[in-house]
């Protein structure tokens, strides 16, 4: 959103900062003399930022975060900096800060708690001693903290072992608590979620654990591999270190084979049908279901910092989406998941923001669901000006006009017993332009036929036509504006006329601001 208003902005000039504490100091430096009032006083940013480049930039072609990266040249002042280096305070994994204020007639017009914050990471690659310069010059870059982070999703202590008194050495022992989400609804019940026997039959029941936490269902219906099946309730437990579990118990009379007696037949798996909800939605009512939901779940595992604000502000469009499932690979990290599973089938991407891991809506149909943050003309007498022609991003071979997407995964042989199509006008329309170009689609974690099929009219309107780019050069008083923001633009020249696009490249250049804006 806007920081300023718009008699601020007429006629204000950014000063960029930096901001970040080396051997016991507080360094604060800035490309002009600022002094920007705060909540703990007046704060002096002293001019010695002598060059710096700032590029922020959106992928929306993949689903990887984008980290970008800043870099600043500098002159340290009050310190002997190659002393300090060689006395061994490093400059490397320093968090620093980058960020800009407006000031007119060579006054701030902005607190500090009002700065419009453009990136956050620690010092990386620092550049010193250059005998061409003055001793006291350092360059360096300032980079997000890694995004690979290799956190695993599941707990690597939740696995089922001699925590347990009698667990079925042959199938249970060794295997990972299985996390399940979602309620996988379809018109035929489909046994989705695996269950491990945690004690054999003693004469008495065996038991099952259904998953490695509370569930918001309060039955459910297990299957043996000889497809024998039972209806049982859950109930919840404590395993030997004080970990919540969802579990059922069989008898002989369930007629479902159980380890421990061989008088219902012999099994080496069991799957579930659960007859309402896993895990309980940490965001809302009911089990975790829903798309947005689950993407802040599944950051929020991550290890890393995550923009919780924006996926919550995105939720109205990523909640229309609900997927359901199990999770058992204990290996695979919590951005392997998301990335492999659930973000190809949901129109946003993820890029590293000032606030941590933010998403980002990538298909522009979706755009229709996002308010303009603000109206741009461009034009020789206007505003903006256009800065280079307008060029397609994505080719027609890169097009995809009868898209179908097979889903509803079965737990016993891992196939897929459902296939979604949709007839569309935009993909005839699109086949009669380009030609028929097929892609068929998986999804592991769709059960919801509206889901299926939503998806399946959303990666119509992504992929059945070209994405095109123009970029624009702006005043300095329009850098609020985000990569990831939605604006209106006018461009008269190429008969545009406010058509909506989306900001996917920001750039500090010559005293003004370029942006790259997407649009179809």
């Amino acid at each position: 959103m806007r920081t300023y208003t718009p008699e601020q902005l007429q006629g204000a000039d950014p000063v960029f900062c930096v901001e970040f504490e080396y051997a016991g100091k507080v360094h604060r430096y800035s490309t002009n003399h600022v002094i920007i009032q705060s909540n703990d006083g007046d704060l002096e940013y002293l001019p010695t930022i002598r060059d710096f480049d700032y590029l922020d930039s959106a992928d929306v072609l993949t689903v990887d975060v984008e980290a970008n990266i800043v870099s600043v040249g500098l002159i340290f002042q009050d310190i002997d900096v190659l002393q300090t280096i060689a006395e061994g305070q490093v400059l490397e994994g320093i968090d620093a800060e980058f960020f800009y204020v407006l000031t007119k007639n060579d006054s701030c017009i902005n607190t500090f708690e009002s700065r419009v914050v453009l990136y956050r990471g620690q010092i990386q690659e620092p550049v010193y001693g250059d005998p061409s310069d003055l001793d006291d010059f350092v360059s360096f870059s300032i980079e997000a903290q890694p995004y690979t982070s290799e956190r695993l999703l599941l707990d690597d202590d939740m696995v089922i072992d001699d925590r347990f008194t009698d667990p079925d050495s042959d199938t249970a022992t060794g295997k990972p608590y299985p996390f399940v989400f979602g309620y996988p609804v379809t018109s035929d019940n489909i046994y989705t979620a695996p269950v491990y026997c945690v004690k054999k039959y003693d004469s008495h029941n065996a038991r099952f654990m259904i998953a490695g936490h509370s569930v918001t269902s309060t039955s459910v219906k297990i299957q043996d591999d000889n497809f024998n099946s039972a209806t049982k309730s859950i109930s919840t437990a404590a395993d030997g270190q004080g970990n919540i579990y969802s579990y059922i118990e069989l008898v002989p009379a369930d007629n479902v084979a159980m380890p421990g007696t061989g008088t219902s037949g012999e099994s080496r798996e069991w799957w579930i049908y659960l007859n309402d909800g896993g895990y309980i939605n940490p965001y809302g009512d009911g089990s975790l279901s829903r798309g947005g939901d689950i993407c802040r779940w599944a950051l929020n595992r991550s290890g890393q910092q995550v923009d919780d604000g924006s996926w919550a502000n995105l939720s109205v469009i990523l909640n229309q989406y609900t997927f359901a499932g199990y999770i058992n690979n204990p290996e695979i990290t919590a951005f392997e998941w998301l990335n492999g599973t659930i973000l190809p089938f949901l129109p946003v991407s993820m890029q590293m923001g000032p606030n941590g891991i933010r998403g980002i809506i990538t298909e522009l149909w979706a755009l229709t669901y996002v308010s303009t943050v603000y109206s741009i003309e461009v034009g020789d007498d206007k505003q903006c000006q256009q800065s280079s022609p307008v060029s397609t991003l994505r080719n027609t071979a890169d097009l995809s006009n009868d898209i179908s997407l097979k889903y509803g995964k079965r737990g016993h042989d891992q196939t897929m017993s459902l296939t979604m199509t949709v007839e569309s006008n935009l993909a005839k329309q699109s086949q009669n332009k380009y030609g028929r170009r097929p892609r068929v689609l998986e999804a592991d974690y769709i059960y919801n036929d509206g889901t299926a099929a939503k998806v399946v009219m959303d990666k119509i309107r992504a992929l059945s036509t070209p994405l095109q780019t123009v970029e624009v050069v702006a005043p300095s008083e329009l850098g609020w504006i985000q990569v990831g923001d939605v604006v209106d633009v006018t461009i008269e020249r190429v008969h545009l006329d406010k058509r909506k696009m989306m900001v996917i490249a920001k750039q500090w250049t010559d005293a003004v601001w370029s942006f790259t804006l997407l649009f179809e």
